[in-house]
């Protein structure tokens, strides 16, 4: 009996022994079970972190867009509302510099990429291809892209250039080839009402418009290139009543919308002003009593010809040459 519980026992062992996994089998399903542990810890904590950031992106990301100026939804059509605002400031400011469009994209947290369409009224367009850009995070300007020319820059001194040598300027102009381009600044001593530039023998292509009683004096373009954003104001065609119309409804433009540029800057060539809205507010007021169009800044464009005939008659006073070109062939689009 004694033997048989032994045998039996002996058996019964060796049965358990071959039942239990061998050595490497053990350590490779520990293994397994580690590494699918890892793998839910893993996919468990990226999975917590994606939708954190989503969560983050839904929510903070829009609140950062409320909290700013969002340029995206103001340019919406048909208003195009930011278009239209940046095409009032560079002309007040710059009117050498014309906006013909904008395209903004949104990049999320208040930041936007703003893609450019703009000319100098000098250049060649090629219609739908930006040719300048910036962004605009958290309402501030940045990145101010423009490759070729100075658009969005402002530049002082235009209006402070001596005029001296009037035979060795007009020798200049004389070389020049019959179908050459002149554009002179002028700055003269005394003001001209708009129908006195308009009989000169050349092009007005733009104006400061002469406040005696305002520090800032706003830009006018006598000569647009393009009438865009369904603002059909061809200026050629305007009358004086129509132009002073139009400056009004710029400078009231800007005042309506300030958080729109004073990042920018109030500047007009000669001077800069950090209390932007209440500077440009005062040129408003002023604005409104004005009986006629007068400047005393302007610029002149035409073939050579017509610039000599305009600069015999012309008096001692301050003239910048803005611009020679070979040919009065100019990309303008309707």
């Amino acid at each position: 009996m004694k033997d048989w519980n032994e045998k039996k026992l002996d058996e019964e062992l060796n049965a358990l022994v071959e039942e239990l996994p061998l050595k490497d089998d053990l350590e490779k399903k520990i293994n397994q079970s580690i590494n699918r542990r890892i793998r839910k810890i893993i996919i468990t904590t990226v999975s917590a972190t994606l939708i954190f950031l989503l969560l983050i992106f839904a929510i903070i990301s829009p609140v950062m867009n409320c909290l700013y100026f969002n340029p995206y939804k103001l340019n919406k059509e048909p208003d195009k509302i930011y278009t239209n605002v940046m095409r009032d400031y560079w002309e007040l400011s710059k009117p050498y510099t014309e906006i013909m469009d904008m395209e903004v994209t949104p990049k999320g947290f208040a930041n936007y990429e703003v893609q450019v369409q703009v000319t100098d009224g000098k250049s060649e367009v090629q219609l739908g291809t930006p040719n300048a850009g910036f962004h605009v995070k958290c309402g501030k300007y940045t990145d101010m892209i423009e490759p070729n020319q100075l658009y969005f820059t402002h530049i002082f001194g235009r209006f402070e250039q001596p005029y001296s040598n009037k035979e060795e300027i007009v020798e200049q102009i004389e070389e020049l080839p019959e179908s050459a381009m002149i554009y002179l600044v002028v700055s003269d001593s005394k003001a001209k009402t708009l129908s006195e530039l308009q009989n000169l023998p050349v092009q007005i292509d733009w104006i400061q418009v002469y406040q005696p009683n305002a520090e800032f004096q706003g830009g006018l373009q006598l000569s647009n290139c393009t009438v865009c954003m369904e603002k059909e104001d061809e200026r050629e065609l305007l009358s004086e009543e129509e132009l002073k119309k139009v400056y009004l409804s710029n400078l009231k433009n800007l005042l309506d919308n300030s958080e729109l540029w004073t990042d920018l800057g109030l500047c007009d060539g000669r001077k800069a002003w950090t209390d932007e809205v209440g500077v440009l507010e005062k040129t408003y007021q002023d604005a409104q009593k004005l009986k006629t169009l007068e400047s005393k800044n302007y610029c002149v464009s035409g073939k050579k010809d017509n610039i000599l005939t305009y600069l015999q008659n012309l008096e001692e006073q301050s003239i910048f040459v803005e611009d020679v070109s070979f040919t009065s062939l100019q990309t303008k689009s309707n």
